[in-house]
């Protein structure tokens, strides 16, 4: 058990302006979270890429009730918040991930295989943490996630090119909060550069993200007629 572990804010290790920037980055993916389960609720449209859903389930598992971000109980609760508001995501992988799915084997077996990557993402992220490779907040695990992630994010919405299904606050939201929590990690973490060249990564990748859905935006059709004709939407 790390030093402030029991206080509510761990202010032995962190500045109180540290906390505020992890915290905010950490609410942006809160909002992140809600917009993609309304959009569930609304669209019959699961917007996270389904291999996605399976690693940020069993990441929150992990660092939410098996082992515990070193900042205090606030963000100990804020990991399990993420987690339960994961639950209902997970709901629709199960009821509507097939949508995501072109092959008719892979579409027909989902639903066992969704349980069998939750299951492995636990037991991967588990022994990552025990082995000591990760930070006492998960950000090694947490960024190289987001990266696969982040990838996803793109290819699925290349598939879905009208983009009825995919919503602005959440590509805002995600990007933000991930935006936001790379900066405490430039500022916290200087010397650990596989952590740092992950969040510029995720940085251009998200805004690459924005960048579609924005395009999408302006200009529909040549969108649509842009990615029909690319090899991805044949594949």
């Amino acid at each position: 058990m790390t030093d402030g572990f029991g206080a509510l804010l761990n202010l032995e290790k962190y500045t109180a302006g540290q906390i505020l920037l992890f915290g905010v980055g950490c609410f942006g993916w809160v909002i992140f979270y809600a917009d993609v389960v309304r959009n569930i609720v609304r669209r019959k449209f699961l917007e996270i890429p389904a291999a996605s859903v399976m690693t940020n389930i069993a990441w929150e598992f992990v660092w939410g009730f098996v082992f515990a971000p070193d900042m205090g109980l606030l963000f100990v609760w804020g990991y399990r918040l993420w987690f339960f508001l994961d639950l209902f995501i997970v709901y629709g992988l199960f009821m509507y991930g097939d949508k995501q799915v072109l092959n008719p084997i892979l579409k027909r077996y989902l639903r066992p295989a969704a349980v069998f990557g939750i299951l492995f993402w636990v037991a991967a992220i588990y022994f990552f943490v025990a082995q000591g490779y990760d930070t006492p907040l998960g950000l090694v695990s947490g960024y190289i996630l987001n990266v696969i992630l982040a990838v996803l994010y793109i290819l699925l919405f290349l598939r879905h090119p009208s983009g009825g299904e995919f919503s602005y606050p959440v590509a805002w939201s995600k990007g933000l909060g991930t935006a936001l929590a790379s900066v405490f990690c430039f500022i916290v973490h200087s010397d650990k550069a596989f952590l740092l060249a992950l969040c510029v990564i995720c940085f251009i990748l998200d805004s690459a993200y924005v960048a579609l859905l924005t395009w999408r935006r302006g200009h529909p059709k040549a969108f649509e007629e842009g990615v029909a004709a690319a090899p991805l939407a044949a594949s």
